[in-house]
């Protein structure tokens, strides 16, 4: 089981306000706890870094392997994660790679999946098929090769990682994707007390156009109801601080593969005080029938799987500082989206740990949950 419990993840609740309005042109009116959270994602990285013992002697080499055979270029290990040359993933894992000189821009394609990466001194900040992500990647320049985090490859085409730290060895699996395509639709709402801002996906290319359909309603039901409360609450108490409510939106496809579609939708309010809320939802389809499945039906074949998350959670929990106590159970429906080769479940905002911690996540590989990869959701 990995679990993630950061300082690092939890300010990036925040990080997603200050994406979103630096897009929209809107950064004036970034509250100051906004950011003072960016500042504490710096100080949480460089905290990081030492405590994982980065050396500061330049970059060691790190073999990539393509199902295990090695490939002629090497990576490089970075200060959070193995950095791939660009040039090896046009070449080696054959996903097309294009540089617009213009914007200085790079675009990474994979069948119907588009990742657009934008440089920056902080890293690269990455847009998936229109969709804006919460935090930048890394990225680094040596001897004049871009080199990027070798998450954007799991997080977004379709890749799955094991790293030997033994062997200094980096093994990539492609997966086949689904053949479907997402695009990204944008809500963009400015009124005198507010600014309201959503990229959400919507699906196209189901064979089975109810399912379609489907899939398509409950997302855009998502959006509207967001959008519906954003309205409201500024009807209800206009602001009086000196800036606008802020509310926003995005989401990450976090899982497309075997006849399964995994979604994260993120939203984050801001409407004075300390800090905003953030809000969070899993949702995982059945593209068949364009079912929303929840865990439970999704670990049909093992039903105590509880017997397994529960104490494994708990033991995460009272490891870490802060820890209010009162966790029994994940309950009867519990948060999740997919992820990898497993599923990471997460648990109420501010209700087991502090704010600054975020969402609490726990991964879990479907083996260790006693089920079979091409059996879940079936």
């Amino acid at each position: 089981m990995t679990t993630k419990i950061s300082k690092i993840m939890a300010v990036a609740l925040t990080v997603v306000l200050l994406a979103a309005l630096a897009i929209s042109g809107l950064e004036d009116s970034v509250p100051a706890s906004a950011a003072e959270a960016e500042q504490e994602t710096g100080e949480a990285t460089i905290e990081l870094q030492r405590a994982e013992g980065v050396s500061e002697q330049g970059p060691a080499l790190v073999q990539i392997t393509l199902k295990g055979k090695p490939l002629k270029l090497q990576g490089i290990q970075g200060e959070q994660d193995v950095l791939v040359p660009l040039e090896l993933i046009e070449n080696g894992l054959k996903v097309k790679v294009k540089y617009d000189k213009g914007s200085n821009r790079y675009f990474l394609r994979r069948d119907h999946v588009v990742v657009q990466l934008t440089p920056k001194e902080d890293g690269a900040w990455a847009v998936v098929n229109g969709s804006t992500q919460v935090l930048p990647y890394e990225w680094k320049e040596l001897n004049g090769l871009p080199y990027v985090s070798s998450k954007v490859l799991t997080d977004h085409l379709g890749f799955t990682s094991t790293y030997d730290a033994s062997k200094k060895t980096l093994d990539l699996v492609p997966h086949k994707l689904n053949k479907i395509r997402i695009t990204t639709r944008v809500v963009d709402k400015s009124i005198p007390e507010a600014s309201i801002k959503v990229e959400y996906p919507q699906v196209g290319g189901l064979k089975n156009k109810s399912a379609e359909r489907k899939i398509n309603d409950l997302l855009q039901s998502r959006t509207d109801d967001f959008v519906k409360q954003s309205l409201k609450e500024t009807k209800e108490g206009p602001p009086v601080s000196g800036h606008t409510y802020q509310f926003l939106g995005n989401y990450t496809v976090t899982f497309n593969r075997d006849g399964l579609l995994s979604i994260l939708l993120q939203y984050y309010s801001y409407t004075g005080g300390a800090h905003g809320n953030p809000v969070r939802e899993g949702l995982t389809f059945r593209l068949s029938d364009g079912k929303l499945l929840t865990l439970d039906e999704l670990l049909k074949d093992n039903p105590d799987y509880r017997k397994i998350v529960d104490p494994a959670i708990a033991k995460q929990l009272e490891a870490t500082e802060g820890y209010f106590g009162g966790f029994k159970t994940i309950g009867s429906n519990p948060s999740y989206y997919l992820k990898n080769d497993g599923v990471v479940i997460f648990l109420p905002l501010y209700e087991y740990l502090p704010y600054v911690n975020g969402f609490p996540e726990f991964y879990f590989p479907f083996s260790e949950l006693g089920v079979k990869m091409g059996k879940i959701g079936k």
